[in-house]
């Protein structure tokens, strides 16, 4: 700051303004260098600002794109079905193939259920001991009661695990068991149900005729007879208790119904494996003659709508950027309209973006296949002069009307294969569009065993009095101690079902995630364990196997066959194996690819595309990422204001240092003139004292 002193002394000789004079210059001074920052900081500040209007654009037109690519915008099913009470249709998902689907109900699933009854309150003491649930079908007669004369009525689900809950001294009551019963979680609900006079106890299982229940009770110190109705033993279920059937209120079936003539059975009312993509509810049966048709349809409607509002979104895009980049007219502070140039018009990588855009609009989509159409102006979508899209109408309805198929093909991803054996799993952001050539050098297998051939079975097979005890190793996962359950076993192919249920359930070997095939070999006579798995660490072996099942069964003790591991190459270059998992090479253009390869091996031209939407999409998201062309610009600007900033220091700096040098100057100046005052005054002086030169004389 300068002293007041100097400020006060500026002029004091002279009679000159000197300090406006010095303001006035160093004004000047600044003038030219303070514009040029000032312009350099506004367009760059204009310049993020714009970028993040950009941005902004783009995300609402990536969303806008994205649309194209979830498949219920494109390949949505309509629905329409004959009213009724008897079926109704619950989900409509895309899987479902166009067609008419025609159902007759002539049963409903129903739960098996039992009442006990005869408590006086929710905290009666119920005894003590282990109740077991088993699961299964009973034999009924024709009136639906438990047929009792009949050996062997129960005959169990062995898909099922039995279940085992405890009643000790902690949970002693008609609320315990109830409790007890429903945390074990295994599909059976508990409840207590007042009559007005009584509690009573109802037991429910899952619906479905194999899910009907057993209960067998041993009582804490009593006998496992469950042959009594005291204490625990009043919830036996079985067979051979008397006056079981008063607690029977109802036995449990299947739902029975027909597809377009086609007989289906099943454990519940609510359907959703029959037809893909259909899920139903049977709420009632129907006569024989009645039909509940539901027939589905392409919704091209809706489809058809989706591009429409994609094109408006487009066109909506490029009027909000339009002035980033060209010119438009704005009204100054004085109203007047000036034309203004949009500051990315300059902006080489900001007009790259909208070059890249419209390219993938103008040009063919790669990785088609089998498509009659490959570029947008094959549906009728047209680029005008001025850069909007446009619709030819009826290029448009032609398309939807005769090629709906390619139409899908043409906006969304998709993949194809010229072997069925050999097709594309998953991809990635990495992975480029096109066609790839695969050849399998080592299809995959799975780890096998083969058991030798059954000795002297006969089916039905009784396996009363046999052991037939074995471990398995599978995958690197051993077993529990596993045991067949006694009973009749109508075919080979019901005996492997058992088996296989038996080690797949095991809790060591589910946790694991690994599983097993069983299935009877018709050629060899004897059983195959095939893994779940592929790849070389695929493996199912016998550890253990009881003296029957040796002899019986063929299952000696040994290892199995391992399986393989897939390898071969795609476009010529080694691939990846994992399993049946074929992958290219890191950095090649099909990275991230899946190929699932099947046991027959053998090669294949496998195409993937992104379609339009996906490309563009893909596209626009490198632009938005952090990484990407605009966080990118946007930093450099952010770093030239940065820049700017310091320059303004140094004009600071240098103007400061200038006027003080002209002040200094100004007041070396003033000192000469007052110097010369006073010279002046004294000359005067001494005029006035000369003779004949005083003013006076």
């Amino acid at each position: 700051m300068i002293d007041n002193n100097i400020i006060q002394s500026l002029g004091a000789g002279s009679g000159i303004d000197t300090p406006n004079l010095v303001k006035q210059l160093v004004e000047i001074e600044r003038a030219a260098p303070q514009a040029r920052i000032d312009s350099k900081t506004e367009l760059a500040e204009t310049r993020i600002s714009d970028f993040g209007l950009l941005n902004s654009a783009l995300s609402t037109l990536k969303d806008a794109a994205a649309v194209l690519t979830d498949p219920e915008a494109l390949f949505s099913k309509s629905a329409s079905f004959t009213e009724s009470d008897a079926l109704v249709p619950l989900e409509l998902s895309t899987e479902v193939e166009p067609g008419s689907y025609s159902f007759n109900v002539s049963q409903i699933a129903k739960a098996h259920t039992m009442a006990f009854s005869g408590f006086s309150s929710p905290a009666d003491a119920v005894g003590e001991g282990t109740l077991t649930f088993n699961f299964g079908t009973w034999l009924r007669d024709g009136n639906g009661d438990i047929d009792t004369g009949t050996p062997g009525a129960f005959t169990q689900n062995t898909d099922k695990e039995s279940q085992t809950i405890t009643i000790d001294a902690t949970n002693n009551s008609l609320e315990g068991l109830r409790d007890a019963i429903n945390a074990a979680d295994m599909g059976v609900s508990a409840n207590i149900i007042f009559d007005g006079t009584n509690y009573n106890l109802s037991i429910v299982a899952e619906s479905g005729a194999s899910n009907e229940l057993e209960i067998s009770v041993a009582e804490s110190g009593g006998s496992p007879t469950n042959t009594d109705n005291n204490d625990l033993s009043r919830f036996a279920f079985l067979q051979d208790k008397a006056g079981f059937e008063a607690a029977d209120a109802q036995g449990g079936q299947n739902a029975m119904l027909s597809l377009n003539g086609i007989a289906i059975e099943r454990s519940t009312n609510t359907i959703d494996d029959i037809v893909d993509g259909l899920k139903i509810d049977v709420l009632k049966t129907m006569d024989a003659a009645d039909l509940v048709t539901i027939t589905v349809t392409e919704d091209k409607a809706f489809a058809e709508q989706n591009i429409r509002d994609f094109v408006d979104a487009y066109n909506g895009f490029l009027e909000v950027i339009d002035p980033l980049f060209g010119e438009s007219e704005q009204e100054d502070e004085d109203g007047e309209v000036q034309v203004v140039t949009g500051s990315l018009a300059n902006d080489a990588l900001a007009k790259s973006l909208l070059t890249q855009i419209r390219n993938v609009i103008a040009s063919s989509i790669p990785g088609l296949a089998d498509s009659n159409f490959t570029a947008m102006t094959n549906i009728g979508i047209r680029t005008e002069l001025d850069g909007t899209i446009s619709i030819n109408e009826e290029d448009f309805q032609r398309a939807f009307d005769d090629n709906f198929e390619d139409v899908q093909k043409l906006l969304a991803p998709s993949t194809a294969t010229s072997n069925n054996d050999i097709f594309i799993n998953s991809y990635n952001d990495k992975t480029l569009a096109g066609e790839y050539e695969v050849v399998v050098t080592q299809a995959p297998s799975a780890g096998l065993y083969e058991g030798a051939a059954f000795s002297g079975l006969t089916f039905p097979l009784d396996t009363t009095g046999k052991d037939y005890t074995f471990v398995f190793d599978v995958n690197g996962t051993n077993t529990a101690e596993l045991t067949l359950a006694t009973g009749t076993y109508d075919s080979e192919a019901e005996l492997a079902t058992a088996i296989q249920s038996l080690i797949n359930s095991d809790s060591l070997v589910a946790s694991a995630g690994v599983s097993v095939a069983v299935s009877y070999n018709a050629v060899s006579g004897g059983l195959d364990f095939t893994s779940s798995s592929y790849g070389a660490s695929s493996n199912v072996s016998v550890l253990t196997s009881s003296a029957d099942a040796i002899a019986d069964l063929g299952l000696a003790v040994g290892a199995g066959t391992p399986g393989t591991t897939v390898a071969g190459t795609i476009n010529g270059k080694a691939a990846f194996g994992s399993a049946n998992v074929l992958l290219p090479a890191l950095g090649e253009a099909g990275e991230g690819l899946a190929l699932v390869v099947g046991g027959a091996g053998g090669s294949a031209t496998v195409n993937f595309s992104r379609g339009f939407a996906g490309e563009l999409e893909r596209l626009l998201d490198s632009f938005m990422t952090s990484s990407g062309v605009i966080a990118t610009r946007t930093e450099t600007l952010e770093g030239n204001i940065e820049s700017y900033e310091a320059e303004q220091e140094r004009l600071e700096r240098r103007i400061s240092a200038y006027e003080e040098r002209l002040l200094n100057q100004f007041i070396a100046m003033e000192r000469i003139l007052s110097s010369l005052s006073t010279s002046e005054t004294f000359l005067d002086n001494l005029i006035e004292s000369l003779p004949f030169t005083s003013s006076k004389d």
